[in-house]
């Protein structure tokens, strides 16, 4: 290289640049360690299509949704998402049909961004901003509600939590997200008994923890969203390993099956391009197929459709083919 600038400062600056740049380039590793576009493209590129078909549910009486952040569904089938809406109710619940069935939590939410439906029908919800969570029955009906508090910086609108899973008893896991980069441990009750992360790229680091889910065995993976990989940790916070692609990875979910899909985006593109949601071997991480749809958070519901949120006015869903 020393040569090279050498070569550089007399007669062939050109050849030289071209010698650097194929340098660097071949210190980049082939598997997930580069957020470009093209990177993320040729770690999919043999990866095979999942069988399902992209389809949009009209809510019915249109109610204009507006940014999509987050979309769920009940052991009924019934689906609930999470909208930032100037006007509407940040919570609105349709059944399967699009039907509407109703909507509420207007004047809770600064940043609505979460949430999930936990086993026993409950509806919980997670500001970004506040870094409040809410959990209502599937009326609407709030029955707690729980302050994660530790705002770094109040100034930012992105600062709070972000998703939650549940465990057994009733425990619940946390991701907090924008500015702590941790995730945490609630009783059934609301009581705090233990966080662990911080900001980095190492082992148990984050980069905006944006989601979470928990796995049969009790195994927590965590989507470290601008560190571009999947975190593994018993229920603990014990570090068991991590699955690094590249990019954003925003989003991870698991079916009816233990089926278990992520979602991955090229940094430095718009939202709607270059976002794929995939489905990961559950022992190794490999990717086991790709459907290109923008996925901000992801659900499955019970008959393995997939609820992914594009962060727009529309309601997807992503049904298997049979």
């Amino acid at each position: 290289m020393y040569g090279c600038l050498k070569i550089a400062t007399v007669k062939e600056p050109r050849l030289c640049a071209l010698i650097f740049l194929l340098a660097v380039g071949s210190l980049v590793p082939a598997f997930g360690q580069s957020s470009s576009t093209d990177q993320i493209e040729a770690l999919i590129k043999d990866v095979p299509q999942l069988p399902f078909d992209q389809v949009v549910l009209n809510v019915k009486p249109p109610l204009g949704l507006e940014r999509v952040s987050a979309v769920t569904t009940d052991k009924k089938g019934n689906i609930y998402l999470m909208q930032r809406s100037v006007n509407g109710d940040p919570v609105v619940e349709v059944d399967a049909q699009g039907n509407f069935i109703r909507s509420w939590g207007k004047g809770m939410f600064t940043i609505p961004h979460g949430i999930r439906v936990d086993p026993d029908g409950n509806v919980w919800t997670l500001d970004a901003h506040t870094s409040m969570i809410y959990k209502f029955t599937p009326e609407g009906k709030k029955l707690l509600e729980i302050s994660v508090g530790d705002i770094p910086d109040s100034s930012k609108k992105f600062c709070g939590a972000t998703d939650i899973a549940f465990g057994k008893r009733g425990h619940l896991f946390v991701a907090d997200g924008y500015c702590n980069a941790r995730v945490i441990e609630y009783d059934a009750a609301g009581k705090k008994l233990r966080e662990w992360g911080k900001h980095g790229n190492g082992p148990g680091e984050f980069y905006v923890v944006h989601s979470i889910a928990i796995s049969r065995k009790g195994i927590l993976y965590v989507a470290d969203r601008e560190n571009g990989r999947v975190q593994r940790f018993d229920k603990r916070g014990k570090f068991l390993g991590e699955w690094t692609y590249g990019g954003q990875l925003y989003a991870v979910a698991f079916g009816p099956n233990e089926e278990f899909y992520a979602t991955i985006h090229a940094k430095g593109v718009a939202f709607d391009k270059e976002f794929y949601v995939m489905r990961l071997d559950l022992a190794s991480g490999r990717i086991l197929g790709k459907f290109m749809a923008s996925a901000h958070e992801l659900a499955v519901a019970p008959n393995g459709t997939l609820l992914p949120s594009a962060l727009n006015d529309q309601l997807i869903l992503l049904k298997p083919r049979k």
